[in-house]
């Protein structure tokens, strides 16, 4: 058998990626990392050492720590699968250490922020009040929201939800408990006609396909600017979180909806300086004086 070339490799890998469900998203990530890679070392794969691996990874020395981390997850990916797939008897990735990163404060933005910049949005522009409605009142992330099918949609009465895509091809139903989202997003459906297929599409040159990613962002800011804010959209996600735990939700509940693999990155909101806390706080103290009081 000749030996596999590395831009080989990566094209195969990337196909079996997209044939499991992985998001378009989530291909164009690895594909991006790995061409990195392979311009690096386009010589066949049964040939890669750790200390070859070593040397890419100190030609990133001058990338961020995310980045850093990033590219070697992509590496640590094509080298299991290709091991897997018993192209190489071993895999040099597990040889090395890998860049650890700590996990960032979230970064919630007054309530009143979001709502300026939702409210900028014109009303004919029912998409993107839908889009950016639906990442506030639910916290998923953009791109399981670009990737929702009208298919994923369960519209019954007083119990509607979502099924979504989230990391790691793990698909959860997310609960659509805004009556004034729910109103919006049956309006559109009506509006646009949309019976099957992406639900958020691109309206340049009435393709009507999928929305970018990029094209999302590019929104955002754009709104963002009129209402004179400048939150990013991510923020929106970390909103919702933090208004979820001063409202009392379980933390097990917050990691479902949110669709965290690890409870421990959702302990990160439960440490923010929150109303709620100081208001339990401030009750139990007065609890404790009245009974001092009445002794």
């Amino acid at each position: 058998m000749a030996p596999a070339q590395m831009a080989t490799v990566v094209a195969d890998f990337l196909a079996d990626l997209t044939r499991t469900g992985k998001s378009s998203n989530t291909v164009r990530a690895y594909r991006s990392d790995l061409s990195d890679f392979a311009q690096f070392y386009p010589g066949p794969i049964q040939e890669i050492t750790a200390d070859l691996l070593r040397r890419y990874l100190r030609g990133l020395g001058d990338k961020a720590p995310a980045t850093r981390a990033r590219r070697e997850a992509a590496l640590g990916s094509v080298l299991a699968w290709a091991y897997r797939a018993e192209m190489i008897t071993a895999d040099p990735m597990t040889r090395l250490d890998r860049t650890h990163l700590s996990i960032p404060p979230p970064r919630p933005v007054p309530t009143g922020q979001i709502q300026a910049v939702l409210q900028v949005i014109p009303k004919t522009k029912d998409r993107d009040r839908l889009l950016f409605g639906l990442l506030y009142t639910t916290g998923i992330r953009v791109g399981e929201a670009l990737a929702i099918e009208v298919d994923d949609l369960d519209l019954s009465i007083d119990d509607e939800h979502v099924t979504v895509l989230g990391k790691g091809g793990r698909r959860r139903t997310v609960l659509l408990d805004d009556s004034t989202l729910v109103a919006l997003l049956r309006r559109y459906l009506k509006t646009r006609g949309y019976r099957h297929g992406p639900l958020f599409r691109a309206e340049k040159n009435y393709t009507g396909g999928p929305l970018r990613y990029a094209s999302v962002h590019e929104l955002w800011a754009k709104y963002c600017a009129s209402a004179q804010v400048t939150d990013t959209i991510h923020q929106l996600r970390h909103t919702h979180a933090t208004e979820l735990v001063n409202a009392g939700v379980s933390l097990e509940t917050i990691r479902r909806r949110l669709g965290h693999a690890n409870a421990q990155t959702v302990l990160r909101y439960a440490d923010q300086r929150d109303a709620t806390a100081d208001a339990e706080i401030r009750t139990w103290r007065r609890r404790r004086i009245t009974e001092r009081t009445n002794q």
